[in-house]
């Protein structure tokens, strides 16, 4: 017993002391960090204010331009009006310090007509693909927008509203779509149909745009956005700096059928956005 005492206790009491004091310098470290991480989200409140100023800024001038522009009537000016919120979007975002890079441009021509399909995950996604999909293009949006007097009336004329709980707004929609796209103008549509803010890459895809390319006989061209969730969250109304990726994929060409091909090419679709998100993930 005095052989313990005189050799094993004093080890066992400097192991325990070792543990004690690991585990403090432990506690220690995981609470500087927190205290880092809540520096830094308050350092983007301000941040935030700054982005939100030319936000409001840049597209009350931009709304100007394009209400001016619509009130000639003419077709020139029709298609300058949708021109100018593609620079204002280029504008905002450099002045958001948010740099977005381009891949997979050669899958299209910019001078003709596609159906655009991408992932939304985040606030940032209607700023990017406005401002860099260069084709002359019309987006589906919240009928709730056009409510809005004098900025409902411009968002009347250069995209398609829809109220995604009433049937028959949905219905008139996807006439709408069809009809616009006699014009000339490709369409951008988020098949998944709202914001995922699940943990999932992607939700099941809605239907509307698929049956778009049948009726139309335009092929798809999918395209997958990459960290603007990490720099914009649909849930937390903090915006941070930072690069963007938006890869386009190869062109799914329309199907001469309905039924069993749409399904088929609804499912390629997907797996190629799915497929591309999660190796954007790990590069």
């Amino acid at each position: 017993m005095s052989f313990f005492n005189e050799v094993y206790r004093p080890i066992a009491f400097q192991f325990s002391c070792l543990i004690h004091f690991t585990l403090k310098f432990v506690l220690l470290c995981s609470r500087i960090y927190m205290i880092k991480s809540y520096l830094r989200q308050f350092y983007l409140i301000p941040w935030t204010i700054w982005c939100g100023f030319w936000f409001f800024f840049l597209t009350g001038i931009c709304f100007i331009f394009v209400f001016v522009l619509l009130l000639f009537n003419n077709q020139k000016c029709y298609q300058l009006a949708h021109e100018c919120p593609t620079i204002c979007t280029k504008s905002i975002l450099f002045l958001w310090a948010i740099r977005v890079r381009q891949l997979g441009l050669e899958h299209f021509d910019a001078k003709k007509q596609y159906i655009f399909t991408g992932n939304h995950r985040s606030m940032l996604d209607a700023l990017i693909v406005c401002g860099y999909i260069p084709n002359a293009k019309k987006f589906i949006g919240k009928a709730e927008l056009v409510k809005i007097p004098f900025v409902g009336y411009i968002l009347k004329k250069i995209y398609i509203p829809v109220n995604r709980s009433n049937k028959e707004s949905r219905i008139w929609s996807k006439q709408q779509l069809i009809s616009k796209m006699k014009e000339g103008f490709s369409m951008v549509l988020f098949p998944e149909g709202t914001c995922n803010t699940s943990e999932e890459p992607l939700m099941e895809f809605k239907d509307g745009a698929f049956e778009t390319s049948y009726y139309t006989q335009t092929a798809i061209v999918p395209f997958v956005i990459d960290k603007a969730d990490k720099l914009w969250h649909r849930t937390i109304w903090l915006v941070r700096p930072g690069s963007i990726i938006i890869s386009f994929l190869p062109q799914e060409p329309p199907r001469k059928k309905d039924g069993v091909e749409l399904e088929e090419m609804q499912s390629t679709v997907r797996n190629n956005m799915l497929s591309e998100y999660l190796k954007l993930q790990k590069a």
